[in-house]
């Protein structure tokens, strides 16, 4: 965008290209801006699509005024014959009336411009027609004539009605003329001169259109000449005003003729030089860059959302996903499945009473008949719901922090396009997550066996010390009891395998559960980092990508509209 904003500053880009720029900001911008702006965009490029393809060789110069300025008059003394009525009734003219010279293609773009009245002046010894005729003056001239091609330079110059007219459908025609002519004439009278409306209305939406603009204040003979530099130079300051710092000011009187040759001369030099379509559609693609990007404005926001923004969107929507109860589970679950293998023999059946966490939650049991994975999870709370939403728009606003607010909207509206779809969303990423539901471990059978080995040795023991019992319970004489010395008590041996066995379960047991708690939280570690990620992705898919992808809109608009401005 530097590189555009530098070539624009020291080598214009074409002509064609800032209209495809324009045309293209335009389609980007649809849904952004104000479809009023949209829609002036749309109306002005068709104009310069079918202007373009009309008659280059001529240039359409419209004198334009307020009631009273003195257009017609002012015609009639540029044309050098009288083709317009110029009476003190007004409205003087109701329809535009045009004086052609060079009538070939002029007819279509006449038809385009629904101007029915023509006078074709070509041969004629009018003062229009002959100045044309004549060889352009002072080198400057020479070199533009010479540059815009020979012959007789084709000019429409047109006599419209008045912008203040009493009937509406005369204003309506004086003002599309200012949006179809290639050179504004503005016309207006000593006393009209700083009218607020005339200038404020359909002088100033014409800023930087100085190149196809002029100020002619007629009726000039109406001051006194002592007054008149005073009044041109308080003419000149309004049109710097608005907006128009090179347009040159005139004065004439259509009566007199004062400065009427000087301005005759100046339109047929612009008609000569055949730069006015162009300067003029450079002047309109210009305003119109400018009033989109007044309208939605896209510079300013960032390229790319920032990774602690998406950081803090995915942690968002982890507490929104229950991604903690869920990794707590899955430790959880470790823990439940080793004590049924590691446990104390006589107290793994107790277990079957209780179930598996992971199952509780609905996890790890496959897909149902819609291809679907489900899960047991409960509904998120309105606590939870409120920080995925808030998380949601919290990302919106940081990603497009600068921007102008119709391009912040459409941020925000990219990001909860699809917040709907989002519980699902997380849902499936939980319940499809690789979890290790049924993962075992090496020293499950280790600790397994060792177990079944301490069982084992304390039922031989209780078994030892029961079968003497029942001896002696009988009355028959038990075989000799080995004895264990053990500090200054002697003990039978089959106690102390009961003792050594249900302890050694024990302690085995301990250990077990001591191994499962590290190993379980490993794996609950494990499940958090999966589920983490697996809810980045969906972020990525529901959100970021369509923000980034707003984003990405904003700065080719950008770019397009500091092409289209030139």
């Amino acid at each position: 965008m530097r590189e555009l904003l530098s070539r624009s500053t020291k080598e214009p880009a074409p002509l064609a290209e800032r209209i495809e720029a324009l045309e293209h900001a335009t389609t980007l911008l649809e849904g952004v801006a104000p479809s009023g702006a949209i829609e002036e965009s749309r109306d002005l490029l068709d104009r310069i699509d079918t202007r373009r393809a009309l008659s280059a060789e001529h240039t359409v110069i419209g004198l334009f005024g307020a009631t009273g300025s003195g257009k017609s008059s002012l015609v009639n003394a540029l044309v050098g014959a009288e083709i317009t009525q110029a009476t003190v009734r007004r409205p003087t003219t109701s329809s535009p009336v045009a004086a052609v010279l060079g009538e070939r293609g002029s007819d279509a773009l006449l038809d385009w411009l629904e101007v029915e009245e023509r006078h074709h002046l070509e041969g004629t010894d009018t003062a229009l027609a002959e100045a044309a005729r004549r060889p352009p003056r002072g080198r400057r001239a020479r070199r533009e004539a010479t540059q815009g091609g020979p012959g007789t330079p084709g000019i429409v110059l047109l006599d419209l009605p008045d912008l203040d007219s009493v009937e509406s459908a005369h204003r309506t025609v004086a003002e599309r003329m200012t949006g179809l002519v290639d050179v504004i004439v503005w016309v207006t009278d000593p006393q009209k001169y700083a009218d607020a409306v005339i200038h404020q209305e359909f002088v100033r939406p014409f800023a930087g259109h100085d190149a196809v603009t002029v100020l002619v204040l007629n009726q000039i003979d109406r001051i006194r000449e002592d007054e008149r530099d005073p009044v041109l130079d308080s003419l000149a300051a309004l049109a710097r005003a608005d907006g128009l710092d090179r347009a040159p000011v005139l004065a004439t009187s259509a009566s007199t003729g004062t400065g009427v040759e000087e301005l005759r001369e100046h339109l047929v030099q612009i008609a000569r030089s055949r730069e006015a379509i162009a300067s003029r559609h450079r002047a309109d693609v210009r305003g119109a860059a400018e009033s989109l990007q007044e309208a939605a404005d896209p510079t300013g926001m960032a390229e790319q959302p920032a990774p602690a923004d998406v950081d803090a969107l995915v942690e968002d929507l982890a507490t929104a996903a229950r991604i903690e109860p869920v990794a707590r589970a899955v430790g959880a679950s470790y823990r439940f499945r080793s004590a049924g293998k590691v446990g104390w023999p006589p107290l793994r059946w107790a277990r079957r009473f209780r179930p598996d966490p992971l199952s509780r939650l609905g996890i790890g049991q496959g897909r149902d008949a819609e291809g679907l994975q489900r899960t047991s999870l409960p509904e998120p709370d309105a606590a939870a719901r409120a920080r995925a939403s808030g998380g949601v728009r919290r990302f919106a606003d940081t990603a497009s922090e600068g921007g102008s607010d119709p391009w912040r909207a459409a941020v925000r509206d990219a990001a909860r396009c699809e917040e709907e779809q989002l519980p699902d969303a997380l849902d499936q990423a939980v319940a499809g997550a690789e979890l290790r539901a049924t993962t075992t471990s090496w020293w499950w059978p280790v600790l397994d066996v060792l177990q079944w080995l301490a069982l084992l040795t304390w039922v031989v023991g209780l078994g030892w010390l029961a079968l003497n019992a029942l001896l002696a319970f009988l009355g028959m004489p038990p075989p000799p009891m080995p004895m264990v010395q053990e500090l200054w008590i002697p003990i039978p041996l089959p106690t102390v395998l009961v003792v050594l066995g249900i302890a050694a379960g024990l302690l085995i047991g301990l250990a077990g559960g001591v191994i499962a708690a590290l190993v379980g939280g490993w794996h609950r570690r494990r499940a958090r980092r999966v589920l983490t990620a697996r809810v980045r992705a969906v972020a990525d898919d529901h959100v970021v990508t369509p923000v980034s992808a707003e984003l990405a809109l904003a700065r080719d608009a950008a770019r397009d509209l500091a092409l289209a401005h030139g």
